[in-house]
């Protein structure tokens, strides 16, 4: 076969097997066996070879690496899980992945979220003193491209890569801002430095009501929400607004810490897991809040925001204001393979169930008040957030009724 039947053929035998040559990689190569009797590996390997052939004598390209070829084959051997949530992580995205669960990282300082329905990037956050407020960069811009690469069609996860980096790293973002009314695009550079993200942020909103922002649930949050407590305590606050918005989730043990910073003694969430079998997580009523509390969430709410979300709910000390959340409960462990063949492994390991028993994933949260977004990107947490106005409402008719 010659010419465009070649690629023909390789695209569809690649698609089809190429993804196994991951074995390759583990078995043949790291040492590490995997299966109990040696016939799929030794498929694979016999099917990897072919497939190596092919490339090498037909393929019309001649500058793709190995590493490339090996690390693609490990994703296709993930993806043939079918379970869009689990991947097999480059170098690069595993060091992505863990600097989002510890709280630290080389970035720029600014969040990003994505239309659910375009894909479409946008600046969710600006974080004070960064680098991207620094150059200029402002909530409600639309991100375009990371140095000359369109990001539209790219998840958030591979267009965050393109920005963050080593220390120094500068990227040129093409946004598109509206101004006096016409959307006007700017060319901006921002440069990669030492970041302990913020992801906790609070304010004392009219009549007494404290508001907590959390963009994500990190190692660093757990400390941040508490100093975010103590402050509006301090300030006198007579109920919470806690927002998790286009809160796409986090670290597990940072949501248990903090909803056992929030509830009395009794049960949080169970983790139904293969691998180590159930868990049950408790909160210890150490402390708890004994004010009312609403909590705002949207379909960008998911993961750990809606075990968040869900188990004050079931717990009856919260109530939901909002839109539906995303519907993502399931449990996502990430595995090191570093000292093996590199990068890393984030697979479902199980599901979540909320203290009532019921599961959330591809269900969401229903809230008790909902209210659709009518706003502009830029305005949430603002003066014209109406999901807000709704939530302040629905705490003053809580605290009206203690009364």
């Amino acid at each position: 076969m010659k010419g465009k039947n070649v690629r023909i053929f390789l695209t569809g035998l690649g698609t089809g097997i190429l993804f196994f040559a991951a074995v390759i990689v583990i078995t043949k190569y790291a040492g590490i066996h995997l299966f109990s009797n040696g016939s799929l590996a030794d498929d694979v390997w016999e099917r990897a070879k072919v497939v190596e052939k092919y490339i090498d004598d037909y393929y019309w390209k001649e500058d793709i690496s190995d590493q490339r070829l090996s690390e693609s084959a490990a994703k296709g051997m993930v993806a043939g899980l079918g379970d869009k949530y689990s991947t097999y992580f480059t170098e690069e995205e595993y060091n992505e992945a863990m600097n989002n669960v510890n709280g630290d990282y080389c970035g720029i300082g600014a969040s990003l979220r994505a239309d659910t329905e375009t894909g479409r990037k946008y600046i969710a956050e600006v974080q004070s003193g960064q680098p991207a407020e620094r150059a200029g960069v402002m909530v409600g811009d639309e991100l375009r491209a990371v140095n000359g690469t369109d990001v539209v069609e790219k998840s958030l996860t591979e267009t965050v890569a393109l920005i963050k980096g080593e220390e120094g790293k500068k990227s040129v973002l093409t946004l598109v801002r509206t101004e006096n009314g016409n959307a006007v695009t700017k060319e901006i550079t921002v440069v990669c430095e030492k970041i302990v993200t913020q992801s906790i942020t609070s304010r004392m909103l009219p009549e007494k009501f404290g508001y907590i922002k959390i963009s994500s649930f990190n190692n660093e949050s757990v400390k941040q929400f508490e100093e975010a407590i103590r402050g509006l305590e301090s300030q006198g606050q007579k109920g919470m607004i806690i927002d998790v918005r286009n809160n796409g989730g986090g670290s597990l043990t940072a949501t248990v810490d903090m909803l056992d910073r929030l509830l009395p003694a009794g049960r949080l969430i169970t983790e139904e897991s293969r691998g180590s079998g159930d868990k049950v997580y408790e909160s210890t009523d150490e402390e708890h809040f004994d004010k009312p509390m609403v909590v705002l969430i949207n379909g960008n709410s998911a993961s750990a925001s809606e075990v968040f979300a869900g188990t004050l709910q079931d717990r009856e000390a919260a109530v939901l204001v909002g839109e539906k959340s995303f519907g993502k409960g399931i449990v996502q462990t990430i595995y090191s393979l570093q000292k093996s063949c590199g990068g890393g492994l984030k697979l479902t390991t199980g599901e979540y169930l909320l203290p009532s028993g019921r599961s959330i994933h591809e269900v969401g949260l229903t809230p008790d008040v909902e209210e659709k977004y009518t706003g502009a990107p830029e305005n949430y947490g603002g003066a014209e957030d109406n999901q807000l106005q709704k939530a302040m409402e629905t705490l003053n008719q809580k605290i009206s009724g203690q009364d």
